[in-house]
């Protein structure tokens, strides 16, 4: 039977760092509160400008933008962190 070595068997350990944790819970909290500021924000100036569902539809989509592009900035240290452990090794597969 023929399979791939993936490393040391210390490199594979199933322990989660709790800072790791504590970035994924800080991203939910991160992108619920800007999409809820996106869409309270643009709600506030549908009714004080009479203009419904422009603002409304623009605090939608700027919330969004602003939840993902922190999902990014709070994510990419950890996707960057598992990418460099095969390459610390000298493995080229």
């Amino acid at each position: 039977m023929m399979h791939k070595d993936n490393g040391p068997p210390e490199e594979k350990s199933g322990v989660i760092r709790s800072a790791d944790v504590m970035r994924l819970l800080t991203f939910g909290w991160f992108f619920s509160t800007c999409l809820g500021l996106g869409i309270v924000g643009g709600w506030a100036l549908d009714h004080w400008l009479n203009t419904e569902p422009g603002f409304l539809l623009g605090g939608l989509v700027s919330g969004s933008i602003a939840g993902f592009y922190g999902m990014f900035k709070m994510l990419f240290p950890l996707y960057k962190g598992t990418g460099n452990s095969r390459d610390s090794r000298g493995d080229p597969n």
